[in-house]
């Protein structure tokens, strides 16, 4: 019986010390340089058409349409984050007429009801995408 017990006594310590967690703080990351950022950058944006391109099954004569709309859409939501304004309804009601906006120019591009809603819907599902990354990349479970 009492070697029943030590091999259960041991048993229950090697488990439990088993299951602590490593709380070891990392260590920090070299901070990055300007020009490494751009590079990032750069490199998140050529990642993005691709993303956008595949989701949307775009022809090369639709690509050739959709992106100066795309850029003139995210240059509009730019100016409008740019203004600050404090009143946030105001900000919701620009943010609304902008994406009727961008609605109506791509109709004629896409041509399909369908097409427009998912490029609609597609940069808050990059960024979702990115996000995942991001968080993979730093080791959090998503």
């Amino acid at each position: 019986m009492k070697k029943f017990f030590l091999f259960f006594v041991v048993l229950v310590v090697t488990i439990s010390t088993n299951a602590q967690q490593n709380n070891q703080p990392r260590p920090p990351r070299p901070p990055m340089e300007r020009g490494q950022r751009g590079e990032n950058r750069e490199k998140i944006e050529m990642y993005k058409v691709q993303f956008i391109t595949k989701k949307l099954s775009l022809t090369k004569s639709e690509a050739e349409q959709f992106w100066p709309v795309y850029e003139g859409h995210k240059n509009a939501m730019r100016e409008i984050m740019d203004k600050k304004l404090n009143d946030e309804i105001l900000i919701q009601e620009e943010i609304l007429s902008a994406r009727k906006k961008y609605k109506n120019e791509l109709k004629p591009v896409l041509k399909s009801e369908e097409r427009v809603n998912e490029a609609l819907k597609i940069d808050r599902e990059f960024l979702q995408k990115i996000r995942g990354e991001m968080m993979r990349r730093k080791g959090f479970q998503s």
